[in-house]
């Protein structure tokens, strides 16, 4: 268990369920600011212990913006539909 490989592949596994979970969250129309701060958060932290590389890191943040940009078109369209 002291291979640094299963570590790194453990580690890897770990930041990529963490993001994925919240992506997962996230797909299914949770747009809390809380949400997306901690999604931010995983996806930096996967990058900056090496779980990710730059390439995933671009990956995730483009794919988090879409559901960023997404949701507040949704959002827009409510208010106007309100109005």
């Amino acid at each position: 268990m002291s291979n640094p490989e299963y570590l790194s592949s453990r580690a890897r596994n770990v930041a990529l369920g963490m993001i994925d979970s919240r992506f997962v969250l996230l797909n299914a129309g949770d747009s809390s600011a809380a949400l997306h701060a901690e999604t931010s958060m995983a996806i930096e932290m996967a990058h900056s212990l090496g779980a990710i590389d730059i390439d995933e890191h671009r990956h995730y943040n483009e794919r988090l913006s879409r559901i960023y940009e997404a949701q507040a078109e949704e959002f827009l369209k409510d208010i106007r539909r309100a109005q």
